[in-house]
């Protein structure tokens, strides 16, 4: 299929495009779309391969989403940033999380001091990023366990990492977001997988731009208790993401009752982004419009 015909699909299947374009600057958008209780954000690398980054934009606007997340944002010079912003901001589109340390892997993570001052350089770097794409939150991670250091101590020097970047944060209308991940399946040696921790660091922190991102696919893998926990932790989460068990593709093809943990979320009263953080099961623009289907059945209260 020619991209041009490709496209067509895509909008014959979302229908007309009716946002307001005065209704988002960056993430500031806090009212859904219309069709979704809440704010559901696709990846904006769905369909890398076969649309344009103004072209995916376009899908997903139509089919009423107003929110992306894209976690390889700093992969793109400042410059390009600024023409995603402008289509995102012509299409009544906001702004989710993006990596805040990309490196945080192996040279500019948390639970290593002397990695510190690369992770702060990163997130001054991520700032300036922010200002441009006008979102509220980004990610950061934590980066592997020490071998064989005391667990405590590698939770201080997280801690100590995470108030030194809170003071970079004091400014601007950013937060980041630091994000437990499991060791089952798909990241072995990473320090912070369970919500109590999570919780007990962002207690430690004290701080308003130091939240916790809570993605549903690792703690389903790595604790359960989604419901119990996302009420037990509230007012230390920052940002969802979404992935089914197993698989981490959409909604619909793992475990979960994704109805039951997004209606919970709503009740709780977030009005915040959840972001697509999966694959899809079906490739394609067939497999983008059967995800788009899934969110609107769990949405469905």
């Amino acid at each position: 299929m020619k991209r041009r015909e490709f496209i067509k699909t895509a909008m014959a299947a979302g229908g007309a495009l009716t946002l307001s374009t005065s209704e988002s600057k960056g993430e500031q958008a806090a009212k859904p779309a219309g069709k979704y209780h809440l704010r559901y954000a696709p990846r904006l690398d769905f369909l890398r391969d076969q649309l344009t980054i103004p072209q995916r934009l376009e899908t997903f606007a139509a089919h009423g989403f107003d929110a992306i997340e894209y976690n390889g944002l700093m992969s793109h010079p400042l410059k390009e940033v600024e023409e995603i912003r402008k289509k995102m901001d012509s299409l009544g589109i906001g702004m989710g999380i993006f990596v805040a340390n990309p490196a945080g892997w192996r040279t500019a993570g948390l639970v290593d001091p002397k990695q510190r001052d690369a992770f702060l350089e990163q997130l001054k770097q991520a700032i300036e990023y922010h200002k441009v794409i006008g979102n509220r939150q980004a990610t950061v991670i934590t980066g592997n366990e020490i071998p064989r250091a005391p667990r405590g101590v590698q939770r201080r020097n997280v801690i100590e990492g995470l108030k030194r970047a809170a003071e970079l944060l004091e400014k601007t209308e950013l937060t980041i977001v630091i994000e437990p991940l499991n060791i089952l399946v798909d990241h072995p040696g990473y320090f912070l997988v369970h919500s109590d921790e999570a919780a007990e660091i962002m207690a430690a922190v004290n701080s308003p731009h130091v939240k916790i991102l809570f993605d549903i696919y690792h703690q389903q893998i790595s604790e359960g208790n989604l419901i119990n926990n996302i009420r037990a932790y509230w007012d230390y989460i920052g940002y969802f993401q979404v992935g089914d068990v197993p698989g981490r593709k959409e909604p619909g093809t793992g475990e979960i009752n994704w109805r039951n943990v997004f209606k919970a979320i709503y009740d709780n009263g977030y009005r915040g982004i959840l972001g697509m953080e999966h694959g899809l099961s079906v490739p394609g623009m067939e497999g983008l419009l059967k995800c788009f289907e899934e969110y609107k059945k769990a949405d469905t209260w």
